[in-house]
């Protein structure tokens, strides 16, 4: 959205699942907050012997979380609109380069990485 207006439509994958007792677990953030490092790539891996991944070459990846929660290109499933990482925003690749190069902060492909301090990112808005 600028200023007030809508300029970029995407289907995403977001992430939740619930353990035995009903609880919510691997939840993306919800509420307002904003981006704070950007990457053209990132190996991700997390999780154990049981659930875990392990993912190189994760595009366009932007984190706007302390948790590590970030939109990000996804390359292992087209299932968007149904709930399926641990947290993070799954977009299609051709939506990932997009919304990194429309957010803040702004990032040259050499190195392709970048941090910033305080309220300068682009915000973003996560609703249940």
């Amino acid at each position: 959205m600028e200023a007030g207006v809508e300029v970029y439509y995407a289907r995403i994958s977001s992430g939740y699942a619930f353990d035995e007792e009903g609880r919510r677990r691997w939840n993306t953030p919800i509420g307002q907050q904003r981006t704070w490092r950007k990457m053209v790539s990132r190996h991700m891996s997390g999780g154990d012997w049981v659930s875990g991944y392990d993912l190189p070459g994760v595009g366009w990846t932007i984190l706007f979380s302390g948790t590590g929660a970030a939109i990000h290109s996804t390359y292992w499933h087209n299932d968007f609109g149904t709930p399926r990482s641990r947290g993070c925003i799954n977009v299609r690749p051709e939506d990932g380069k997009w919304l990194f190069r429309w957010s803040r902060p702004i990032v040259p492909y050499r190195p392709g990485d970048v941090t910033i301090q305080g309220h300068t990112g682009t915000r973003v808005i996560v609703r249940e």
